[in-house]
């Protein structure tokens, strides 16, 4: 393994451990505010810290038409997710989401033979399945019966198709990738992103009382912001150029892990030998996703 393909699956974990947090984050402002308008912040917010990062590198110069075409592309995969997975959680359940959000690398890998015209083996397949099986008995705590008794809604499907975003995103990353250094890549595609998104709900806006909202809320948006936006999006996109779509959208699997690790941090009480088997699938899973070529 070179030293390129080791920094991109360090910068993968270090995207899924901010992941980890930023579902806890979420979940602790998601009441304060309009799910829309947090998205808009986190965006805004990310926006901003990478103009000054731009101009600080002497990088922050407006694109040509074209390019700024192509940072909308690669702006929309998220957005779709964001925003499917905002409108569906209004009416299922988090149980729901985070099973069907399972099958995002094997879309991934099925989309990348499609539009990338690469090669997969059964070998990377078998891991995609070990991979899925282990997250679900991760969430579901060790007990796939209650697999069985999920019962989807329409809103499910919304959410379905959101993961179709995700995992996208990998893919179009590295098919509009045209050289530019990471920051220009990142900090232009969520500039537009903001934009667009300033479109859509800048109605909001103006109705929003900003002077109520707390020191606690703040301070999650601003994790959304820094961390679970700017820095992970970077560290996604810089992996995004060098690993393959398929070895990318695997890390998914370890989402669970991460949110559990963090909660355990935190001081919540954690039965490790509920999730014990499911964990131990994972790792095997990242390990030949990890190795094959």
């Amino acid at each position: 393994m070179t030293t390129g393909i080791l920094k991109a699956h360090l910068q993968m974990l270090g995207f899924t451990a901010l992941l980890g947090g930023s579902f806890i984050a979420s979940a602790t402002i998601s009441n304060s505010l309009p799910p829309m308008v947090i998205t808009w912040l986190r965006y805004a917010i990310a926006s901003l810290l990478f103009m000054v990062l731009l101009m600080g590198q002497g990088l922050l110069k407006l694109p040509r038409l074209r390019d700024l075409g192509r940072y909308t592309l690669i702006s929309l995969p998220p957005l779709l997710y964001f925003a499917c997975m905002i409108f569906s959680l209004q009416t299922t359940s988090a149980i729901n989401s985070s099973a069907l959000y399972t099958t995002v690398p094997l879309m991934s890998m099925v989309m990348s033979m499609v539009l990338l015209k690469s090669k997969s083996t059964w070998l990377v397949t078998t891991a995609l399945l070990i991979g899925i099986l282990g997250a679900l008995l991760i969430i579901f705590k060790g007990d796939l019966t209650q697999v069985l008794q999920l019962s989807f809604m329409p809103s499910d499907y919304l959410f379905l198709f959101g993961c179709l975003g995700m995992a996208l995103n990998p893919i179009v990353v590295k098919k509009l990738h045209r050289g530019e250094p990471s920051l220009v890549l990142t900090g232009w595609s969520l500039i537009c992103a903001t934009l667009l998104l300033t479109i859509m709900i800048g109605y909001q806006l103006p109705d929003i009382k900003w002077g109520n909202i707390s020191v606690i809320t703040w301070s999650g948006v601003l994790y959304l912001a820094a961390f679970a936006t700017a820095l992970s999006f970077f560290l996604f996109q810089k992996a995004c150029i060098v690993l393959s779509p398929t070895k990318v959208s695997g890390y998914v699997y370890l989402i669970p892990l991460s949110v559990i690790a963090t909660n355990a941090l935190l001081g919540q009480t954690i039965q490790w030998q509920e999730i014990a088997s499911g964990a131990a699938l994972v790792l095997i899973a990242m390990t030949i996703l990890v190795k094959t070529k």
